[in-house]
């Protein structure tokens, strides 16, 4: 992947960002000693609530801009400031070889106070036309503000959140609502790490042996690592959401905390007589699973722990259809959330 440059953000008045944008292109051509070509597949909406996060989306969004070409739109609300409301404009820029660079553009946008409210009506206003919309919130879902985050999704066809982030069960609702009642197709990049484990799993049942004995799956436990709260528990409840769906039936589960880092660190899985375990083996970069004493080790987990936040975004624009298994296992953590 080529480095990305970026120009220096402009600040410009939000109601003439349109007109800004046009005059930064025009000038990018006029003064650029390399051709450049302006590009964009996407629309994508960034949606933070601190300048942490802010900083983080617009990092992630320029380096994920070079596979996905897209017109980036970072937000910052902050309900409980003052009124007020700025934007910025600027262009990142990736070489492609041949002195030749293809540009997408950026917008960032802060408001606070009242002035919170013309945020989605101002985002809709700034979507390029005929051009799939995702909305990657960042953080932690509003619990008293549902209508704010309902109307900024009504352009949106995909979704993006980390329910690590998430701090309570409702967080789950109401991506499950979005994913029952609107056209918008919810994406977890928690259940995208979660690829590593469903890998292992499936495969551990391969053999006939040991499909035999699903029916008698009597109990999971999860254990991870992470401070005891909701979202840190998030990987192990969709995992056994996940499992619930296949196979159709619920089983009784215990999310272990404790591990010394972030993410799944082990499964059990007990059976009526036996039992079966899916472990990282950090050292050796994969995801052993063992059964009736044989070991299998799944060598997916280096590529996984190699994908940064924008190659996770990226993988999420470029299948922009909804997950069928994952909406399965959401409708069970859904039912499931409010016993941990």
């Amino acid at each position: 992947m080529s480095q990305p440059s970026a120009s220096d953000d402009l600040k410009v008045d939000a109601a003439s960002i349109e007109k800004s944008l046009a005059d930064l292109w025009r000038s990018e051509k006029q003064d650029g000693q390399k051709a450049i070509t302006r590009a964009a597949l996407w629309n994508v909406v960034a949606h933070t609530w601190t300048a942490e996060d802010h900083s983080h989306a617009t990092d992630t969004l320029g380096r994920a801009s070079a596979s996905v070409p897209q017109r980036t739109i970072v937000i910052r609300a902050e309900p409980k400031g003052r009124d007020d409301i700025a934007s910025w404009i600027s262009a990142n820029c990736h070489l492609l070889g041949g002195n030749r660079q293809v540009c997408s553009e950026e917008i960032a946008i802060t408001a606070s106070g009242e002035s919170v409210e013309h945020i989605p009506p101002l985002v809709s206003a700034l979507l390029l036309p005929d051009m799939p919309v995702a909305v990657w919130w960042l953080g932690d879902l509003p619990s008293a503000h549902h209508q704010y985050v309902e109307t900024l999704l009504e352009p949106a066809d995909r979704l993006i959140v980390d329910s690590t982030h998430f701090d309570s069960a409702a967080d789950l609702e109401l991506i499950s609502r979005i994913a029952e009642d609107t056209t918008t197709a919810p994406a977890d990049l928690s259940w995208v790490r979660l690829e590593e484990w469903r890998t292992a799993t499936a495969a551990m049942f391969d053999s006939f042996r040991m499909r035999q004995r699903l029916p008698s799956l009597r109990s999971i436990r999860v254990v991870s690592g992470g401070e005891n709260r909701f979202g840190e528990r998030a990987e192990g409840l969709l995992f056994v959401s996940w499992l619930h769906a296949q196979l159709g039936m619920e089983i009784a589960f215990e999310l272990i905390g404790g591990a010394p880092k972030r993410g799944i660190e082990e499964i059990e899985l007990t059976f009526d007589g036996a039992s079966a375990t899916v472990r990282r083996d950090r050292e050796r970069g994969v995801i052993v699973a063992t059964a009736d004493g044989e070991e299998r080790a799944v060598d997916c987990i280096a590529r996984v722990l190699e994908r940064k936040t924008a190659d996770l975004i990226v993988r999420q624009l470029k299948k922009p259809e909804s997950d069928r298994v994952y909406l399965k296992a959401l409708r069970v953590a859904r039912r499931l959330a409010p016993s941990l």
